[in-house]
């Protein structure tokens, strides 16, 4: 009874402080939103690409048609210098130009110079885009060369040519392709089961925000334990040494309340970026026990340091040093996706290091235990030990001043 008011009484005045509270909203939204945007094309369900017609003929007409249908494929039209104008602020990963002359070049069977693709330099899918593009002007292609190839055929033999003419023979031509096309490029997103041994590589995006989080749920708590180094200098805590068993409720209440931050703060930051851009960070049971444990671990640090430093200006200059140089050895700011062992295991000194890389392997094989038990443990036995060191320096410091 005494945790359950001690813990309603530090979230109350928590949540008196309207800037504490406007923080707390706006901080991790405003961080989401940054790694989100700023990964936002890691991942994509297609590939922009703007198009440039400047032969605006029936064959050139074709193509854009074709091109327009293509599963995987975001067109946009725009003349050439719309088209580099795009490719220069990078809303698109390529530019094809269908140069003037593409239909007379193809009925003659002249086909170099007809297309111009203009990739960005950080596009991966410029190979992928020419095999596109070439099968469709195979596709038109196939029409002309059939009609030639009949009727010159015709003349071999001494026959005199059917009356066929070329839109009727490309179109005899193109029922070959329904409803199944001659030839397809299939492009598609496997998972694989993560090895027993070595790293496990995520994408780019799921790692820069995995590792955001990681690193601002630990700040975060690590500047609201100020609390104690309060409650000490303003004699809050000595007064509470009066009432028999008042200071485990004091202590266990308080770290409560700074979990229920962190959970706060990390439903928030995962809710934007499953909100905006679709990705998910925290999918299944082993992801969220490794989560809250490590929030756990997160506010017993946070506890342990209340205890060390003597005032909370000395703690809130401290914290984003402390919070920074663990995270980066941890892991927060690099992926661990060809990274020396040597760097693994400094990374394993750290809660971040536990956090991030049971994290990382829950993300390629969700359902898989031995990627999260041994970061469970270890971040649940710091969390107990931490606890129990803190409340014992709390209890002795608190005697010697009474």
């Amino acid at each position: 009874m005494r945790f359950t008011s001690i813990l309603k009484n530090r979230l109350r005045v928590l949540l008196s402080d309207k800037l504490f509270i406007l923080t707390m909203l706006i901080v991790p939204v405003i961080l989401s939103l940054i790694t989100g945007y700023a990964q936002r094309k890691e991942k994509l369900g297609f590939i922009p690409v703007i198009l440039a017609d400047e032969d605006k003929t029936e064959y050139s007409a074709l193509l854009c048609k074709g091109l327009d249908k293509k599963e995987g494929l975001k067109i946009i039209t725009g003349d050439r210098k719309i088209a580099l104008e795009q490719l220069e602020k990078s809303s698109v990963e390529a530019a094809i130009i269908i140069e003037e002359g593409f239909q007379e070049g193809l009925q003659k069977g002249e086909l170099d110079g007809l297309i111009t693709l203009i990739k960005s330099p950080s596009t991966y899918s410029a190979e992928l885009l020419k095999e596109i593009v070439c099968s469709q002007i195979l596709r038109i292609y196939g029409g002309d060369f059939t009609y030639s190839w009949v009727n010159e055929s015709f003349e071999v033999n001494g026959v005199i040519a059917a009356e066929l003419s070329r839109e009727e023979t490309a179109a005899l031509v193109e029922e070959y392709w329904n409803p199944e096309p001659l030839m397809t490029i299939s492009y598609e997103e496997i998972r694989v089961i993560a090895a027993n041994e070595g790293p496990v590589s995520i994408p780019p995006y799921a790692a820069a925000s995995l590792g955001f989080l990681v690193l601002f749920i630990i700040m975060s708590l690590l500047f609201g334990s100020g609390w104690l180094c309060e409650e000490k200098i303003n004699g809050t805590m000595i007064r509470a040494m009066s009432v028999r068993g008042s200071i485990l409720p004091l202590f266990l209440g308080n770290t409560a309340a700074l979990c229920l931050m962190g959970a706060l703060l990390t439903l928030i930051f995962t809710g934007v970026q499953w909100l905006f851009f679709g990705t998910v960070l925290i999918s299944g049971t082993l992801s969220l026990m490794v989560i809250l444990i490590y929030i756990l671990c997160a506010a017993s640090i946070s506890m342990f340091f209340s205890i060390i430093f003597k005032t909370p200006h000395q703690l809130q200059a401290s914290a984003p040093v402390i919070a920074l140089v663990t995270g980066i050895m941890g892991g927060c700011l690099w992926n661990f996706a060809g990274v020396p062992e040597s760097l693994m295991s400094l990374a394993l000194f750290t809660p971040q290091g536990w956090a991030l890389r049971a994290l990382t392997n829950l993300y390629a094989a969700p359902d898989k235990w031995g990627a999260a038990i041994s970061a469970m443990i270890i971040l649940f036995c710091a969390s107990v030990l931490l606890q129990a060191f803190s409340y014992f320096c709390l209890k002795r410091a608190l005697k010697c001043t009474h």
